[in-house]
């Protein structure tokens, strides 16, 4: 049965039609980092506790995925996109974790489906 789950708290969602997904918006002014955001939505994919998965830095270096976007997130927050900032982030990487593809999006966007 193809199923969109999202992430409790976040408000983006949406089904391929074809293949188990979850999908969660990762909150740049929260106090969880970007990676605890891949790996929770990961842990979800598969049912399971986040601390059952591997660690995160045997797919990809967490501190450096968490910076990637972060910068241009930062102005949007404190800017409101307004006067003297940049465009909006955009752009993506994609990885493997935990027997899932990972998507993340410039703005926040993780989609995380089987492999």
């Amino acid at each position: 049965m193809d199923e969109t789950r999202v992430l409790p708290g976040n408000d983006v969602g949406w089904n391929t039609g074809s293949t188990d997904e979850v999908v969660a918006r990762h909150d740049w002014s929260g106090r969880d980092t970007l990676a605890v955001t891949v790996v929770t939505a990961a842990a979800q994919l598969h049912g399971v506790d986040a601390i059952d998965l591997p660690p995160l830095s045997e797919a990809i270096d967490p501190d450096a995925l968490c910076q990637l976007f972060a910068p241009l997130a930062r102005v949007a927050a404190t800017d409101g996109g307004t006067r003297g900032s940049i465009a909006p982030a955009r752009g993506r990487i994609g990885f493997r974790y935990a027997a899932c593809d990972v998507t993340v999006w410039a703005d926040g966007t993780v989609i995380v489906t089987p492999a």
